[in-house]
């Protein structure tokens, strides 16, 4: 077992989901490729993209995965480079899994806060992901610096985000109530520590557990969803 997880104590997820869109098609919202690619100056419309944005695999999957997590968490990282791809290809690429990322901005962090924002505001033109990729990969690049802004316009750059807009997101905090939100809800609900994960609503894990333990204990909700497993 590793030695930095441990099965934690049942976590109410509804808590952690108050004023989530639980809902897929963001991009089919966005508009054209060339549209998506500029961040909606409406707030709110921002704030709504970057809310499904996050939210990765069928809507309608028989599983649902919560993680709690913190871009400039080492553990946060490691999960990322060692578990979170192999569970994509196992579970959530197959319709299995419905995956929900969800920001602890651990204060302790002084870059997890804006680190959180330029996911975010890539998520308002549905990049969520692809920012959430590179600033795991790059974390020991922008984790150390004053100010990051520069590093993070560069990475939107990268993945076709227009950087004008996504800086004017960055520096005017669009997103910053979706990052409080996110830790209102965490802190509420007992939880102070990264990452941290809710399976099925029923199944806490805490710290970088890996792909075995992850495996075990979805196939084992598939089941109980009556979901045949090979």
């Amino acid at each position: 077992m590793n030695a930095r997880f441990r099965f934690g104590p049942f976590v109410p997820v509804a808590g952690l989901l108050t004023g989530v869109v639980l809902a897929a098609g963001c991009a089919a919202e966005a508009g054209s490729t060339q549209e998506r690619s500029i961040v909606p100056p409406d707030a709110q419309v921002a704030r709504e993209r970057a809310d499904r944005s996050r939210i990765k695999g069928e809507e309608g999957a028989p599983v649902r995965v919560v993680e709690i997590s913190d871009f400039q968490c080492p553990y946060c990282r490691q999960f990322h480079e060692q578990t979170l791809t192999k569970i994509d290809s196992a579970y959530i690429s197959e319709g299995k899994v419905s995956y929900l990322w969800i920001a602890y901005a651990n204060p302790g962090h002084p870059q997890a806060f804006v680190s959180t924002e330029a996911a975010y505001c890539a998520g308002a033109v549905g990049k969520f992901w692809p920012m959430h990729d590179i600033l795991f990969e790059r974390q020991d690049e922008w984790s150390g610096a004053a100010d990051p802004y520069a590093l993070f316009v560069g990475y939107a750059e990268e993945i076709d985000i227009d950087p004008e807009s996504f800086g004017s997101c960055l520096r005017n905090s669009t997103l910053a109530p979706l990052v409080l939100r996110d830790y209102t809800s965490v802190t509420a609900a007992g939880i102070s520590s990264t990452p941290y994960f809710i399976l099925g609503d029923s199944v806490a894990l805490r710290g970088a557990a890996d792909f075995g333990t992850f495996s075990s204990a979805i196939d084992t909700l598939l089941i109980l969803k009556g979901v045949d497993q090979p």
